[in-house]
């Protein structure tokens, strides 16, 4: 999955700093909203050895491949009222 694939499909960009995280280095994650649903992906530190994956939090859903994940964003654009 590439990271301008969760660009082009609505996904927002949350920054992190060393300070604010307490981490080694400044890192990133993005996040998408659909009707009561949170999609996040792993911190843009973990990009290197694992890549790109997206969770549905608060679920054991993982999408580490962008065609499924983007299958599932249109089912759900579709029925939200």
């Amino acid at each position: 999955m590439r990271e301008q694939d969760l660009i082009d499909h609505g996904f927002e960009r949350f920054d992190e700093t060393m300070e604010s995280s307490g981490a080694l280095q400044d890192w990133y994650y993005y996040t998408l909203d659909l009707g009561g649903i949170t999609f996040i992906t792993n911190a843009s530190d973990e990009w290197d050895g694992e890549g790109i994956s997206v969770q549905i939090m608060e679920t054991d859903i993982l999408f580490v491949e962008t065609e499924p994940l983007v299958d599932v964003i249109k089912l759900l654009e579709s029925n939200i009222r």
